[in-house]
C-alpha cells in the first residue's frame, strides 16, 4: 500500500565495519532474528538493524569507513519518537510528521513515530498496519513535510473507507461514491468477511510492510 538523544552503553559502542554501501537509500533490514534490548547501541549502517530498533542519529564516523557508509545510533521504537526517514520500524507504529533533519546522514530526513488510535493522523510513505484502515486523504501538509496525509481507525462494521485503504483479513468493502474526505478516491463501506483484498501501492518513495516491520523503499511504497 499508499507519508540524537542517546547514550552509549559503555562496552557496547565499537562499531563493527563490514561491505561497503553503495547505495544508502534503503536502509538496513530488521532482522527477526535478534531480541530487543531496552538499551541504545552503536553500529555502522552495513550491519542489520536488529528487530524492534530504530536510527535515532547517522553521521560519517571513522569508526565505520568506506563510501556511503555511516555512524548509527539506534534504540528501540517508543511512543513520539523521533527517527530517521528511511529507517526500518516495528509494528504497530505509525510515522505521524516527516521533519528536516541535520542528524540523519544518509537518510530523507527525520520523522515523529507514534502508536496508532483511532483519529490518528499519519502520514502516507509509512505502513498501515492490520486492523486499521483509512478513513480520509489529503494530498500535501506541512505535518509530513509535503506528503500525503491520512487518517486512520479500527476496521469496524459499516465503517466508511477509503478506497486507497488496505483492507484487513476478514473483511471487505462495497460501493464507491465521490466524497472530499477521500478525494481524489472513492469511499466505500466496510463489512465482515473472509474475503482478504488490499489498497495498492503508490510509486513514490515510501515503506512496505515486511512480517512486522516496515522497510523503507525508494520506489512502490507508501499509500497511493
Amino acid at each position: 500500500m499508499l507519508f540524537s538523544r542517546l547514550t552509549m552503553v559503555p562496552g557496547f559502542c565499537a562499531a563493527i565495519v563490514l561491505a561497503v554501501v553503495s547505495s544508502p537509500s534503503v536502509r538496513a533490514e530488521q532482522s527477526g532474528s535478534a531480541s530487543v534490548q531496552a538499551t541504545a547501541l552503536v553500529i555502522c549502517s552495513t550491519q542489520a538493524l536488529p528487530a524492534g530498533y530504530v536510527v535515532t542519529n547517522s553521521d560519517v564516523n571513522a569508526a565505520c569507513p568506506g563510501a556511503n557508509v555511516f555512524r548509527w545510533n539506534i534504540q528501540p521504537a517508543s511512543n513520539n519518537m523521533s527517527a530517521c526517514f528511511g529507517s526500518g520500524y516495528p509494528a504497530p507504529y505509525v510515522i505521524t510528521a516527516i521533519t528536516n533533519s541535520s542528524t540523519c546522514a544518509g537518510f530523507q530526513g527525520g520523522m515523529v513515530l507514534s502508536l496508532p488510535t483511532n483519529g490518528i493522523a499519519v502520514c502516507a510513505p509509512g505502513v498501515i498496519w492490520n486492523p486499521w484502515v483509512i478513513t480520509s486523504v489529503a494530498l500535501t501538509t506541512l505535518q509530513c513535510n509535503g506528503y500525503g496525509i491520512i487518517t486512520i481507525a479500527q476496521a469496524s462494521e459499516g465503517l466508511s473507507i477509503c478506497s486507497n485503504s488496505p483492507i484487513p483479513t476478514g473483511w471487505y468493502a462495497t460501493g464507491g461514491s465521490s466524497s472530499i474526505q477521500c478525494q481524489p478516491y472513492l469511499v466505500q463501506t466496510l463489512h465482515r468477511s473472509a474475503r482478504l483484498t488490499g489498497g495498492g501501492l503508490s510509486d513514490a518513495p515510501g515503506y512496505i510492510r515486511s512480517g512486522d516491520n516496515a522497510i523503507f523503499t525508494p520506489t512502490g511504497g507508501g499509500n497511493p
